[in-house]
């Protein structure tokens, strides 16, 4: 498991992934006052037959009430991009009146605690 943290007090997230020896990873990114889960996002390379549709899919569930599948598509399709392997990203950010500077700001902060899992997780699939 690689568990990363960024940010402090109520601007504090944490990205937790586990892996399935390079079949595919399963994100859970929380943060802010109230971690939860949000929203839910499964991204994958399709099939090289149908490879002109698209370069990753993504299926998005989301809790009612919930705007974090947004987020969870956009890190889902980073990682799944740049690791080339089916990822799930359950999100749950959230603080109380939320301004639109500090959802910028929480998205800013989860890209780049992604590019930083990223980062690691290559390093660590090269030693194996």
């Amino acid at each position: 498991m690689i568990e990363l943290t960024l940010g402090e007090g109520k601007y504090r997230i944490r990205l937790r992934a586990l892996g399935t020896g390079g079949k595919g990873l399963v994100v859970f990114l929380t943060g802010g006052e109230k971690p939860h889960l949000g929203g839910v996002s499964l991204a994958a390379i399709p099939s090289a037959d149908a490879a002109e549709l698209s370069h990753c899919d993504t299926w998005d569930v989301t809790l009612p009430g919930h705007k974090d599948k947004e987020l969870a598509r956009n890190i889902a399709r980073q990682i799944c991009l740049a690791t080339g392997e089916p990822v799930s990203v359950s999100i749950g950010i959230h603080i109380d009146n939320a301004s639109g500077e500090d959802i910028m700001c929480f998205g800013r902060m989860a890209e780049e605690i992604s590019e930083k899992f990223i980062k690691q997780y290559k390093a660590i699939k090269k030693e194996i």
